[in-house]
């Protein structure tokens, strides 16, 4: 489509931080985002599953709720969703009609506004004129300067901080802390899942400069996981006000239970006004649907595709994979060239019997032979030209018993989710 054609040449903006532009460009709008309720997410990892979650549980108990989230996985229309129904192309085009002539504007005044900024725009044009109940609002880098960060939301969820984009937000924890810590708004409250003490020192400084509230669910919550298979884990859960027994929750990973605790201390801290019964948690819990994270394709050999894309996110796959059963693990790995290489290969380089080494088809995929030079000498692995020619690979010289994993970036996701889905077992 034209339109969209239009918004993709917007990917090649470099990035700068600032907030100025997009909120100039939401003036010209009218200011859609001021008549949003939203529920802000920032954090290095599990932020779009505890992003999916809630969205999940209050369209569970009927509310009109808008999801956008950052990357999509499948395509561009999924970042902008209503009732997890995607925007249409329809409507997409029309909506980049009407902010066109504003784009230009505000590039007569400041330079062009960004990608991100652009879809950010639209999304919230969306969310208001559909009359939304509730935005669950993902941030894309950061906090403080991300382009989410003009609405004035309801409540904000720092899931952790991690070393991620160090070029954008800083090269330390505390740095990045500071960043996500932006978002936190005055005299609201806040849940937070981090576990690192300096990490939550910075949280409890923005929280008292606002005079909001922390709820810190390592304190507030308990939780145990009581059950894990190929298709769901189970556990059970305490709260301040409730007891959930034998949650049953469909996406894999320890993490997840992490996410979806985060998820209901978000419920709970709203629920005198926006009500969601235990029986909504539970359907909503069990029936969510998150594609790349830890996704398992029970083909003849067990396929999991994983977006982790920094070494926070390859450690905690490390520690799922240990719950699985098999014989070999054979890894498909592409990578961004900006990310921590070195670290990430060396992580994963713990758990596989062999690496297929590949470059999907985004500009910023490193060269095979860079993650090559970056593995010990004594580890096997080969070099394949894409992801669809590292799967057949793969395939052709597994077993039953052996084990499939692709991972290092949600790009590879994107690319090679729809081939899985329509292989035959």
């Amino acid at each position: 489509m034209e339109e969209i054609d239009y918004l993709k040449k917007f990917e090649k903006t470099s990035i700068k931080p600032t907030l100025q532009r997009i909120n100039l460009l939401l003036n010209y709008l009218g200011n859609p985002q001021k008549d949003l309720r939203c529920i802000h997410i920032a954090g290095t990892n599990g932020k779009g599953s505890t992003a999916e979650m809630i969205s999940a549980m209050y369209q569970e108990a009927g509310y009109n709720t808008g999801t956008f989230v950052s990357p999509g996985v499948i395509d561009l229309n999924e970042r902008i969703r209503i009732n997890n129904e995607k925007i249409t192309d329809k409507e997409l085009s029309e909506l980049v009609n009407q902010i066109k002539p504003f784009i230009k504007k505000v590039d007569d005044k400041l330079n062009y506004p960004s990608f991100f900024e652009i879809i950010t725009s639209l999304a919230f044009m969306y969310f208001s004129n559909k009359k939304t109940d509730l935005v669950v609002l993902e941030t894309g880098i950061g906090g403080r300067l991300d382009a989410t960060n003009v609405v004035d939301s309801i409540i904000s969820v720092i899931t952790n901080v991690g070393l991620d984009h160090t070029d954008y937000l800083g090269n330390t924890i505390e740095e990045i802390a500071r960043e996500k810590a932006g978002i936190i708004k005055r005299g609201q409250k806040v849940i937070t899942a981090s576990q690192n003490d300096k990490v939550l020192e910075i949280i409890k400084e923005k929280v008292r400069q606002n005079n909001s509230h922390l709820i810190n669910i390592n304190n507030k919550y308990e939780w145990n996981k009581i059950n894990f298979n190929y298709n769901y884990q189970t556990f059970n859960l305490r709260t301040p006000t409730r007891t959930l027994n034998n949650l049953e929750v469909s996406l894999l990973g320890r993490f997840q239970i992490l996410n979806a605790v985060t998820a209901l201390a978000v419920i709970e801290a709203l629920n005198y006004k926006f009500y969601v019964s235990a029986k909504n948690i539970r359907k909503a819990l069990k029936n969510i649907v998150w594609p790349g994270r830890l996704e398992v394709f029970n083909k003849k050999t067990p396929i999991i595709l994983d977006g982790s894309h920094n070494l926070t996110g390859i450690k905690s796959l490390n520690k799922e994979i240990s719950r699985f059963e098999y014989n070999n693990l054979i890894m498909i790995v592409s990578i961004f060239e900006d990310k921590d290489i070195k670290k990430m290969i060396g992580e994963l380089d713990k758990k596989a019997d062999l690496f297929v080494l590949t470059q999907n088809n985004a500009k910023r995929s490193a060269k095979p032979l860079l993650l090559k030079n970056n593995l010990p000498n004594n580890t096997k692995s080969i070099i394949k030209s894409d992801l669809n020619s590292s799967l057949n690979y793969s395939l052709n010289i597994s077993n039953d018993d052996d084990m499939i994993i692709i991972t290092g970036s949600l790009h590879n996701v994107t690319e090679i989710r729809n081939i899985l889905l329509a292989m035959k077992d």
